[in-house]
């Protein structure tokens, strides 16, 4: 066998076996959402555990659904309605790369919240999966500087390792920083706010203002607590500085130990490091961006994406853009990291592509993102959609909703066997929030449901 033949062949086999992986993770969605089954399975699912499909009936020579009998059923599902209504989708089969279904798939369209797909794969890949955000403490003299480095879950108590809010918490931090200025003789300090490192891209011009009286994002720092919101539910509203709100809670807690002034604002050069607290590793922040669509983490996201590039914060949608042009996206521009922005662009085929780079890499973390999806009927925003016997726990996808738009991005499997990637687009001229959504779903249970042999 000469070279170029052995090659191809250990690609093969490789990428067999990631998707086995990736079909296991699918089809035992209950056993991989790292998080307690309780909290994410709803009474009515109950039923589906009497026939829980297992890795056991996995079949690594499923065949490959027929396209045009594929093509058929979506074609129905997803015609053009009387309100205006047009769909945009992909299929591809992610072990062949074949693709089964193109309705204007190259067709770039508005992704909503599908965007964070991209999102996910690009701080992943350049951040990595193990990486943690620091939150640190330094002093200069009596000046105490509180330096954000991109955790914006930081909780208001002690550190709580079992979930990735609160993971590095303000008690704690404050509690390290009294100890060690004692060890110092320190009593009385002027605390400074370093919350430098996204610059001014706190905000976007392409958001409109509705976004946030309507509580779907804040203004963006660098250091934040909850994701930017008040609290720690995600109903909670989002503050209007959340930098400066951290300052208060840590200063409030340091206060019980050291008398403690209100300082500066802004970049600080200089100081020795008392101490930190660290976020969660990188892959369980997206796991949890993911599960909730959460637009604040996205954005961190995408500035950290960009500043580690060597470009501008402000220019985290051409980052985020750049990085899944490398992994065979076409066409992608984002003037966003979020979704929130009508003017982000971006086809199904390319997020399709998407998927499939990151279910097909070498990469560990990569190949986590699509087990890191909403599970169908279980948890996230698919928690209560497809739902039914024939798609509970085994779509995994994200969803994406403005007005006028509605997506839905991810993987399945057909009752052969077969992973699938999809996406789907519906735009309606009319501006209704989310549009058709029934519909969509109505077209990734005809594909899971497919067997579809001609």
């Amino acid at each position: 066998m000469n070279t170029a033949a052995r090659r191809a062949l250990t690609l093969g086999v490789a990428v067999l076996g990631v998707v086995a992986v990736i079909l296991a993770m699918v089809l035992a969605p209950r056993f991989f959402t790292g998080e307690p089954e309780a909290f994410y399975t709803p009474a009515s699912a109950q039923l589906a555990e009497k026939d829980a499909v297992t890795v056991a009936d996995l079949n690594p020579d499923a065949p490959i659904p027929d396209a045009a009998t594929l093509s058929a059923q979506l074609d129905a599902i997803l015609a053009d309605t009387s309100d205006g209504t047009s769909f945009n989708a992909q299929v591809v089969d992610v072990a062949s790369d074949t693709v089964l279904y193109d309705r204007n798939a190259g067709t770039n369209g508005t992704p909503a919240s599908s965007l964070k797909v991209v999102t996910a794969l690009a701080a992943l890949d350049t951040l990595g999966g193990d990486s943690q955000l620091s939150t640190s403490v330094l002093l200069d003299g009596n000046t105490l500087i509180l330096h954000g480095g991109g955790d914006v879950l930081l909780g208001d108590g002690k550190s709580d390792p079992t979930h990735p809010k609160g993971y590095a918490g303000l008690a704690t931090l404050a509690e390290q920083t009294a100890k060690e200025l004692k060890t110092r003789g320190i009593s009385e300090v002027t605390l400074w706010l370093d919350d430098s490192l996204f610059g001014d891209a706190h905000n976007n011009s392409a958001w409109d203002k509705s976004l946030f009286t309507s509580n779907n994002i804040g203004e963006v720092y660098p250091i934040a607590h909850y994701a930017g919101r008040a609290g720690e539910s995600t109903n909670a509203a989002y503050q209007s500085d959340a930098a400066e709100q951290v300052r208060k809670v840590f200063s409030k807690e340091l206060s019980a130990s050291v008398k403690v002034s209100e300082g500066g604002r802004g970049s600080y050069d200089g100081g020795e490091k008392l101490t930190e607290v660290k976020s969660a590793p990188l892959r369980q922040i997206i796991k949890h961006m993911l599960l909730v669509s959460d637009n604040y983490i996205a954005e961190t996201m995408g500035r950290l994406v960009a500043i580690k590039r060597g470009v501008a914060p402000e220019q985290a949608g051409a980052a985020v853009a750049a990085v899944a042009g490398e992994h065979g996206a076409e066409g992608v521009q984002l003037v966003d990291t979020s979704g929130l922005a009508a003017q982000n662009k971006i086809s199904p085929a390319a997020l399709t592509t998407v998927l499939r780079a990151a279910a097909t890499s070498n990469k560990p973390e990569l190949r986590e993102l699509v087990y890191s999806l909403p599970v169908a009927g279980y948890n996230g925003t698919l928690m209560k959609r497809l739902g039914q016997q024939s798609t509970l726990g085994l779509v995994r996808a994200k969803t994406g909703s403005l007005t006028g738009v509605a997506t839905l991005t991810g993987m399945t499997i057909t009752q052969d066997g077969r992973l699938l990637a999809f996406s789907i687009f519906a735009h309606q001229p009319g501006g209704t929030l989310a549009p058709h959504k029934p519909i969509i779903d109505s077209a990734v249970t005809a594909i899971r449901g497919c067997g579809c042999q001609s």
